[in-house]
C-alpha cells in the first residue's frame, strides 16, 4: 500500500469508529487490521466484527499479549471495552500503517535488553531517541513522494491515541478531524462541498446585483 492508500484506510477506520460512538453509542471492542475491510472504492473501507463482545463474557487478559497488541492497558482487568479503549486500538492500527510492523509480533516478543514488548512502547522509545525516521515503514520511505510531513503528523495523532491515560486520548471524532486536516481538507464530505459551492454561487450572484428584466 502506498501512502495515499494508507491514509485513506486510516481515515475510513476513524470514521467508522466515530460513527459507532456518536450515532449508536456503541464501542467496537475489537479494532484491528484484519477487521478493516478494503473495497474497490478507496474511500469505502469498512470495519467488521463490531460489538460482538456484547454477546460474550470478557476473558481474562494479560498485559501486552491479549488482543494481539491492540488492547488498551486499562482492559487488562477484563472490563468491557469503552470509547477510549477503542481509540487506543485505533491508534495502534495507525502505527501499524506507519511502521509496517505487526502489533501482535511486538506483543509476543521482547526486544533485546530494554523490555519493550508492544508496538506503541517501541515507537515511543525510538521517538524519544530522536530517531523518528527509523519508525516509518522502509517501503514507504523507498516510495518517497514527499509525504514525510503527513507521516509525522499521523504519527503524532497515533501517539495521542495510544496514551496510557485514557482521558488524555482524543475521541474518535477528533481523530477524524485531525486526519482530514492532514490530508488538506480532502476528507470533507460531498454534502459539505456542495453546500459551500451553493453558498459561494449565491454570494457571487448577490455581488452582481439584480439580473436585467426582459
Amino acid at each position: 500500500m502506498d501512502w495515499e492508500a494508507r491514509m485513506r484506510a486510516a481515515l475510513c477506520a476513524a470514521r467508522g469508529v466515530a460513527h459507532l460512538h456518536t450515532a449508536h453509542s456503541l464501542a467496537h471492542g475489537n479494532i484491528k487490521s484484519s477487521n478493516l475491510l478494503l473495497r474497490p472504492d478507496p474511500d469505502a473501507a469498512a470495519l467488521s466484527d463490531y460489538c460482538l463482545h456484547q454477546l460474550f463474557p470478557p476473558a481474562p487478559a494479560r498485559p501486552s499479549v491479549s488482543g494481539g497488541g491492540y488492547r488498551a492497558p486499562e482492559l487488562v482487568d477484563a472490563r468491557r471495552p469503552t470509547f477510549r479503549s477503542d481509540v487506543y486500538s485505533l491508534g495502534v492500527l495507525f502505527l501499524e500503517l506507519l511502521t509496517g510492523k505487526s502489533p501482535s509480533h511486538h506483543a509476543s516478543m521482547e526486544a533485546a535488553g530494554d523490555g519493550v514488548v508492544d508496538l506503541p512502547r517501541w515507537v515511543q522509545s525510538v521517538v524519544r531517541e530522536e530517531w523518528t525516521a527509523e519508525v516509518f515503514d522502509a517501503e514507504l520511505v523507498r516510495m518517497g513522494g514527499g509525504a514525510e510531513e503527513e507521516m509525522v503528523a499521523l504519527l503524532q495523532v497515533a501517539m495521542a491515541c495510544v496514551s496510557t491515560a485514557p482521558d488524555a486520548r482524543p475521541d474518535a471524532r477528533d481523530a477524524v478531524r485531525m486526519i482530514e486536516e492532514i490530508r488538506g481538507g480532502h476528507g470533507r464530505t460531498t454534502t459539505e462541498e456542495e453546500s459551500e459551492g451553493t453558498r459561494g454561487a449565491s454570494e457571487e450572484e448577490r455581488s452582481r446585483g439584480p439580473s436585467p428584466t426582459s
